[in-house]
C-alpha cells in the first residue's frame, strides 16, 4: 500500500478521499487543535500533529511518523502573494529573493517537505485564480521553484516536472452534489511515465455528455438523512429512511453499520429569518422577494443581493463555503425552514456518514465548509495510484 501524508491537512477531506482511493493515510498537520483532532479521529493510521509547518521541520516529521516511506504528498499550502520568493532557508532550491509575508513561508514549508521526502508524486490545491493572478506570475514562480527541486544534485536538471496543463476540477463533475471548482497541480519526478487527470464521471453544464452519469442532486444527498428542526441540538440520530435509497445516499452510508448518523446538529436562526423563509421558493435569493418581505430581515440591497439563498432539490449546491459557520443563510434548506445542519453540509461536500466533526456548532461547520470533497480527492487519488502502478510495472 502507497503512503501520504498531508500538509495544512484540515479536518481531511483530501486525506479521506486518497483512502478511499486505496493509499495510506500515515501523517497530517495542521495549526488547529480540534481540526486535528478530527483528522486523527477519521484517520486511525495517521500520526495528526497540531503546530505550525514553520516550526516542524521535516526531519522532525519523520521522526513522529516512525520515518515511514513517503509515497505522495498532497496539501493546500494558503495562497501566497509572491512575485519572487524565496529565503536562507530554501535558498539552496530557489536562489530566489524573497518578499516579506509569512504566507510565503507556509507555501516554501511545503515544499521543503517535497525536497526532504522526495515523494514519488505530489498534489497541490488551492485556488483556481492562483493560476491567473498577477498575470501568471505566481504561477510561473512555483512551477519554476518546483521543477529546481535536486537540480544541484542531477546535472541541473530538476527531480521533478510539473503536469502540464495544470488543470482546474470542478466537484460536480466527479459526483458531489455541488459546483466547487479547486486548482489541482501534479508534480512527478521525471521519467517516461506521464500522469493523466481523471476524466468526468458525471455531467453537468458541459455539451458532450457522452457515457456521463447524471449529475447528484441536493436531493439525492440530503433526502434519507434525519428529521431535525431548526436549533436542532442532538449529534447522533436514526436516519428518516432505509429503503429506495440514491446511489449517492448508498456510496455515504457504506461504511455506517449503525442506524444513526452524527453531527446532525443545526444552528438557530433569529426570528426575522424564520419569518422570511417561507416566502423564498426552490432557488430564489434575497432580492427576489418583494420589498415588504425584505424589510422583516433588511440587508444592504447594494451588495448583500443573494444574502439569502434556498437550495434546489433537483440540482446540485453552489459552493459550501466556510462562511457557513456564522449564519448559514446561504444554504437554506430546500424544502424546509431552515438552513442545513453540519451532517447535510458534510453529505454535500461528498464527507461519507462515518465520518465525524469534533468541535463545538461553529467549529464543525467552518471545518466543513474549509475541505476538500473526499470525491473529488478520491477522483485524483485513483489517477495518482494508476500512475504509481503503471510506473512501478
Amino acid at each position: 500500500m502507497y503512503n501520504f501524508i498531508d500538509l495544512f491537512c484540515g479536518a481531511g477531506g483530501f486525506s479521506t478521499g486518497f483512502e478511499m482511493a486505496g493509499f495510506n493515510c500515515i501523517g497530517g498537520i495542521d495549526n488547529v487543535d480540534v481540526i486535528v483532532k478530527t483528522h486523527a479521529l477519521n484517520h486511525k493510521n495517521s500520526k495528526s500533529i497540531c503546530g505550525d509547518i514553520r516550526e516542524i521541520p521535516p526531519e522532525k516529521f519523520s521522526e513522529i511518523i516512525g520515518k515511514q516511506k513517503v509515497d505522495v504528498i498532497i496539501g493546500g499550502p494558503p495562497c501566497p502573494t509572491f512575485s519572487t520568493i524565496g529565503d536562507a532557508k530554501i535558498r539552496s532550491v530557489t536562489g530566489k529573493p524573497t518578499e516579506e509575508d509569512p504566507r510565503n513561508q507556509l507555501f516554501l514549508e511545503y515544499l521543503k517537505y517535497i525536497d526532504f521526502f522526495r515523494p514519488e508524486i505530489f498534489v497541490i490545491e488551492n485556488v483556481p485564480n492562483f493560476i491567473t493572478k498577477y498575470k501568471g506570475k505566481i504561477f510561473n514562480t512555483a512551477v519554476e521553484i518546483i521543477e529546481s527541486i535536486g537540480k544541484e544534485e542531477n546535472n541541473g536538471i530538476g527531480l521533478y516536472e510539473v503536469v502540464k496543463p495544470v488543470q482546474v476540477l470542478n466537484s460536480v463533475y466527479y459526483g458531489v452534489p455541488q459546483t466547487r471548482k479547486r486548482m489541482l497541480l501534479v508534480a512527478h519526478k521525471r521519467n517516461s511515465q506521464k500522469f493523466e487527470y481523471p476524466k468526468p464521471t458525471h455531467y453537468f453544464d458541459q455539451e458532450d455528455k457522452t457515457n456521463l452519469k447524471h449529475f447528484v442532486t441536493v436531493g439525492d444527498a440530503i433526502g434519507d438523512l434525519p428529521a431535525i428542526t431548526d436549533n436542532w441540538r442532538i449529534s447522533d440520530v436514526e436516519y428518516s429512511k432505509k429503503d429506495n435509497l440514491s446511489e449517492y445516499q448508498k456510496i455515504m452510508r457504506a461504511n455506517n453499520s449503525s442506524s444513526t448518523v452524527s453531527n446532525n446538529i443545526c444552528r438557530m436562526s433569529n426570528d426575522r429569518a424564520k419569518q422570511v423563509f417561507p416566502h423564498m421558493a426552490q432557488g430564489s435569493i434575497y432580492m427576489d422577494l418583494p420589498p415588504e418581505i425584505r424589510q422583516i430581515l433588511p440587508f444592504r440591497e447594494d451588495i448583500f443581493r443573494d444574502r439569502l439563498k434556498r437550495l434546489m432539490e433537483d440540482q446540485p449546491s453552489w459552493t459550501i463555503l466556510a462562511h457557513i459557520g456564522m449564519d448559514g443563510y446561504m444554504y437554506i434548506h430546500p424544502t424546509e425552514n431552515r438552513t442545513l445542519s453540519v451532517r447535510e453540509a458534510a453529505r454535500i461536500q461528498s464527507f461519507p456518514d462515518d465520518f465525524k466533526f469534533v468541535g463545538n456548532q461553529q467549529e464543525t461547520y467552518v471545518q466543513v465548509g474549509n475541505a476538500v470533497p473526499p470525491l473529488l480527492g478520491k477522483a485524483i487519488g485513483e489517477s495518482i495510484m494508476k500512475y504509481l502502478r503503471e510506473e512501478s510495472v
